[in-house]
């Protein structure tokens, strides 16, 4: 009796120490959690959401012209691989000529293509959803492009979340109107109000204007011939906005409208510029100088202040990682280095940073 209680016992003791041992299970994670913060903390690193890479086949890259567009193709496949290498992606990567695509080998693999607009306007919906991002706006399939949209929407974001209803814009007459139009219609529909003045060549004159100073120095000028002591000044600038928003032609000007405000006093004042027109290299030394804040990808990579470089290079980098989070079926939120991206069922969004 007391030997088969004993064995009792024992059986029990050994069922419950089982039941109690972790299981050790492989699962996959396929949601990247949202982040709150908008500047550059760093790119996102796949295996901390995925651990193992499921997808297994190879990843298809169709160049645009290698003569007409030589260097673009350089930085970008640069950046392609560079972000292989880093995120240490074991898969194959090929390249090809955009005019030699296949679409059943585009099935069978993924696609990354930064294809012209005719070309994904053919085949647009053709290839699987989960096997293939394109370069270029499109419909059906994933996409991403380098465009003003990106910016328009960080910065009309920024502004929001920091409660801004009121801004000052300063326009560029020699720039194209397209974004200012494109920011002002977003900015106007949802009920909010802007100073806008348009400078020429001289814009002296007109930015102590916008600023209030001119008649700052008018009523000081009165007050001083009426005094018998000297009076210390200095010009009080408008405080109806805290904000400017410089759409200027090119880097030269936006430097120089923003050396103006400052100079009239406007030093509290946060000063942004969409650079999405911008192409040549930018000039540290002028944006810290003037402290302006530029709504763009991260300087943070090999190409850093050279747009023209950096911006292929990075959008090769991030082309990469995207694609390799859609083949795994990633969605949520995840850092590149152009800005941050958001992954659902339906489409990729993209938000610039704000440098």
């Amino acid at each position: 009796m007391f030997k088969k209680k004993f064995i009792q016992l024992f059986v029990i003791i050994i069922i419950t120490s089982c039941s109690g041992a972790p299981i050790k299970s492989v699962a996959k994670t396929n949601f990247v959690p949202d982040v709150e913060e908008k500047e550059f903390v760093g790119i996102t690193k796949i295996e901390d959401f995925i651990g193992i890479n499921n997808y297994k086949n190879k990843f298809i890259v169709a160049a645009p012209d290698h003569k007409r567009f030589s260097e673009f193709n350089k930085y970008f496949q640069l950046g392609i691989l560079t972000a292989k290498k880093q995120l240490n992606f074991l898969n194959e990567v090929e390249f090809i000529n955009q005019e030699n695509l296949n679409l059943s080998e585009a099935n069978e693999n993924f696609l990354i293509g930064p294809l012209s607009n005719e070309i994904i306007s053919n085949i647009d919906g053709l290839i699987s959803k989960n096997n293939a991002l394109f370069l270029n706006d499109a419909k059906d399939n994933y996409s991403i492009s380098l465009n003003q949209k990106s910016q328009i929407f960080s910065l009309e974001n920024y502004l929001s979340k920091n409660s801004v209803n009121r801004i000052g814009i300063i326009e560029d007459t020699a720039g194209s109107s397209e974004l200012v139009n494109q920011f002002k219609s977003q900015w106007f529909n949802a009920g909010r109000d802007s100073i806008t003045i348009k400078v020429n060549n001289d814009p002296s004159k007109s930015i102590e204007n916008f600023m209030d100073v001119a008649e700052s120095k008018i009523r000081f000028s009165l007050i001083e011939k009426a005094s018998f002591s000297d009076i210390e000044f200095v010009p009080r600038t408008r405080k109806d906005f805290k904000q400017i928003v410089i759409f200027a032609d090119n880097l030269g000007k936006l430097y120089e409208i923003a050396s103006l405000v400052r100079f009239n006093y406007g030093l509290d004042y946060e000063i942004f510029s969409l650079t999405s027109n911008f192409n040549s290299r930018i000039d540290a030394n002028e944006i810290s100088l003037h402290d302006i804040k530029l709504v763009d990808h991260t300087y943070e990579n090999k190409f850093s202040y050279d747009l023209s470089k950096s911006r292929s290079f990075c959008l090769g980098f991030d082309a990469m990682l995207i694609s390799f989070a859609i083949a795994n079926s990633l969605k949520g939120e995840l850092r590149g280095l152009l800005g941050i991206y958001k992954i659902t069922s339906e489409k990729v969004t993209l938000e610039s940073y704000i440098n």
